[in-house]
């Protein structure tokens, strides 16, 4: 019996778990299953219910049920309507206007899904702001339709936007990019696509923003400004002095260059030949042309003469005249190379002197023809008076009126025994008359003309009204003989009133 028990003597005893330990892990495992519960009740909850601290298009909806927030918002499409203004624009939009109605369902999951229900132990202490983002649906072409003629009615007083461009700035001398301006225009479909994302959450009021304004195509970050304004400041390199005979006549500036300057398509920067040929027929050749044009200028005896503009079929050929399409010619060359060097202007005609501001062209060398006082004076260099006399111009009353104008002495002067002729007669096929007279100046062609007169008695006053010449300048034959002395070809001859 002794032995047996020490055989159970060497045996340990069976190991037996304490209580405590079990009673810990079933606490743990009942917790964890509390918790998940918990958390799942809450998904479950949240998927229904907003959180906590929750607006939704700033109304207080903390803890409702988004069913009873969706038919809140669906009671009102029956009534529904929506101001929308900004940019001007103040209208009332109707949802019977353009078939509104509303899906509860679609709302209310475009309102729960913004918020995470699954992490709602981490939101539900956090505030959330939150707009709909579905819900209501409409019918866009009948808000476009409601929207067109209020805008269209709107657009005819509104500004238009302006593109950017670019324009010679006179401060710097070269041309600048211009930036865009926003107008008042609204653009119908930027309009229609605002007011149609903003519409679906039901709000009463819709302000539009400057993006449902019209905006301009080009804006001032567009590089092919930049390069537009390279190219054209390629011709501004300076002004250009201009010369007519020698003496100064003026400049052109850059900024002259920068009205004939136009850009392609492609930006590429020319002269626009056009604008340049009307600058040089507006600027130079009416400023210097004065063939058979009004001349004002003062006699140095201090009258005021004013010589009208005469027909070019008398012969009044002196004067200068501009050739315009030479000077386009040079200008469009030394623009182009970016010359300083002056460009005298280039003249098919010209005169003795440069025209003043009257268009007086002649020196102080002329012979002055004054047909209201019958009376002729030949000034010198100096301006002082070499010869005078009165005269008998051509016969008013037959309309033989000896033409205004200045003209040259020409080549056809002669002397000696000088056969003048008058027109054909067709009744008798013979002159109408035959003069013979010692000294012939002509100033017009070869028909007008001063000479000696022998067969006049009188001279001056009021003879040439009754008793006239045919258009020449009837001189006493001594005064005749002196000037043919004193005058030679090129002088100049003023005749006026």
């Amino acid at each position: 019996m002794a032995q047996n028990n020490r055989a159970r003597g060497r045996h340990a005893a069976p190991h037996r778990e304490s209580s405590g330990g079990r009673t810990a892990a079933i606490a743990v495992g009942v917790i964890a299953a509390v918790v998940a519960v918990v958390y799942l009740a809450g998904v479950a909850a949240f998927s229904f219910i907003f959180l906590p601290r929750t607006t939704l298009d700033g109304q207080d909806v903390s803890l409702k049920f988004a069913s009873s927030v969706s038919s809140a918002y669906s009671s009102k499409v029956a009534t529904y309507q929506v101001n929308v203004s900004g940019d001007g624009l103040d209208y009332t939009v109707k949802g019977a206007d353009i078939g509104l109605s509303f899906d509860e369902a679609a709302y209310e999951k475009g309102t729960l899904g913004q918020i995470n229900a699954w992490a709602w132990p981490l939101e539900i202490v956090r505030t959330h702001d939150i707009s709909a983002q579905s819900g209501a649906t409409f019918d866009e072409d009948k808000l476009r339709s409601v929207f067109e003629e209020v805008v269209n009615v709107y657009n005819e007083k509104a500004t238009q936007p302006t593109d950017a461009t670019i324009a010679f700035d006179s401060a710097s001398n070269q041309y600048q990019v211009v930036p865009e301006k926003a107008g008042t225009a609204v653009d119908l479909d930027a309009l229609v696509s605002q007011v149609s994302d903003d519409i679906k959450s039901l709000p009463s009021r819709i302000t539009v923003d400057d993006s449902a304004l019209v905006q301009p195509k080009v804006a001032s970050t567009d590089e092919t400004l930049q390069t537009a304004a390279k190219n054209a400041n390629k011709f501004l390199t300076a002004d250009i002095p201009l010369t007519l005979g020698g003496a100064a006549a003026g400049k052109v500036t850059r900024a002259q260059i920068a009205d004939w300057i136009t850009l392609d398509e492609n930006n590429n920067a020319t002269l626009d030949q056009t604008k340049l040929a009307a600058w040089v027929k507006d600027n130079v050749a009416a400023k210097y042309d004065t063939v058979a044009q009004a001349r004002t200028y003062t006699r140095p005896d201090g009258k005021q003469v004013s010589v009208p503009a005469s027909d070019s079929h008398y012969g009044n050929y002196y004067g200068w005249t501009t050739d315009e399409a030479a000077l386009v010619t040079q200008l469009t060359s030394a623009i182009e190379a970016g010359s300083t060097t002056a460009v005298d202007i280039p003249t098919k005609q010209t005169a003795s002197a440069v025209p003043d501001a009257g268009k007086r062209d002649w020196g102080n060398r002329y012979i002055d023809v004054d047909l209201s006082e019958q009376h002729a004076r030949f000034y010198d260099d100096s301006g002082n008076i070499i010869w005078e006399t009165d005269f008998v111009s051509g016969d008013h009353s037959k309309n033989y009126d000896t033409p205004s104008g200045v003209f040259v002495l020409n080549s056809n002067r002669d002397s000696d025994h000088v056969k003048l002729t008058g027109g054909i007669d067709s009744k008798t096929g013979q002159p109408s008359y035959i003069s013979y007279v010692d000294y012939w100046m002509p100033f017009i062609d070869n028909a007008w003309a001063f000479h000696d007169a022998s067969w006049r008695s009188k001279f001056g006053g009021t003879v040439y009204e009754t008793n006239g010449s045919h258009g020449c300048i009837n001189l006493p034959p001594e005064k005749a003989k002196e000037l043919y002395g004193l005058c030679k070809v090129g002088d100049v001859v003023v005749v006026h009133n």
